[in-house]
This record gives structure tokens, sequence and C-alpha cells, in this order.
């Protein structure tokens, strides 16, 4: 796929997308903003985002979160049982994910690395990392780390849903 196709895919998804999720519009649209930088290959905006926004962003929301919750909160009942709920969500990816791999591995006839299945838990983007030096190890010319990269993603998503369902399911969420 040319270039040019990729990024009016992008343009066109996430304008689908926002659409037809209008409440998660600025989530949708600041994702689809990195892809979006990512295919046109502005490289200095990849540096930005990549470095600098990302770890910036990740020390403050540290900050603000450490700074704002009291232990109160973190010891609260209700916090333990949407751990639990997060944990069994992973756990339930992590199956779905393993089984994916090797479905797709069985299916391709051996043509679809089946690391990329593990990449799907939505740990991002250790996972995808981790996929791709076990691929490295047993072949030094195998180079996973796009389709990882995506698995890791959809994993991200599949979890935020199984925790949602969960939680509203057993009256977690109002």
């Amino acid at each position: 796929m040319s270039p040019q196709a990729k990024f009016v895919f992008t343009i066109v998804a996430a304008a689908l997308l926002c659409l037809l999720l209008p409440v998660a519009t600025p989530l949708i649209l600041s994702f689809f903003m990195g892809v979006v930088i990512k295919e046109a290959e502005i490289e200095p905006y990849q540096q930005l985002l990549e470095h600098t926004i990302t770890y910036g962003s990740t020390l403050f929301l540290g900050l603000v979160l450490g700074v704002l919750c009291e232990a109160s909160t973190l010891l609260a009942p209700r916090v333990a049982i949407l751990l639990l709920l997060g944990i069994t969500a992973l756990a339930v990816s992590a199956l779905g994910d393993l089984g994916g791999g090797w479905l797709m591995w069985w299916l391709t006839k051996g043509n679809l690395n089946p690391a990329i299945g593990i990449a799907g838990v939505s740990c991002m983007p250790s996972t995808a990392k981790i996929a791709q030096r076990c691929a490295f190890e047993a072949s030094p010319y195998a180079m996973i780390m796009p389709l990882a990269m995506g698995a890791s993603i959809c994993g991200v998503i599949v979890s935020a849903i199984a925790v949602s369902v969960f939680a509203s399911t057993i009256g977690l969420v109002g």
C-alpha cells in the first residue's frame, strides 16, 4: 500500500469513527493525529511526539495522580474490585491473543509468526517489543514489530471494552 493510500485511509477511518462515536472524538483524533504524522513522515513532529510529549505527559500524569490521590481512595473495596476486573480482562485478552496467534499461524500454513498473537495483550508496547525480540532470536531477519504493535493496540482496545462490559454487568458503573 502506498504512503498516500495509508494517509487517506487514516483520515477516512478517523472521520468515520468520529461520526460513529462522537463522545470519543477527542480520544480518536488524538490517536489518529499521531498516525497521520507518522504516515506523512514529518520527522520533527515524529520526534516531538515520540520523545518530548510522550515522556512529559507520562511524568505529569504520574505527578498529578500521586498528588491528588489519597490512600483511602486506593484502599477502597470498589477499587479492589476494579483491579480484579482489570486483571481478569488482561487474562482473557492474553488467552485470546495466544489462541488467535496460533490460529492465524495454522490458517496461513506457517506464514504468520504466532508471536504476534501475544503482542495483543494490552501491555503496550512491552508485549510488542518482547514478541519482536523472540522473533529476532529465532531469525535475525524477522521483522514483526509493525504487526505486533497493531496487535498491541487492538489488545488495548479490547481490554478497555472488556473491563467496561464487566464493570457495567456487575453494576459498578452507573
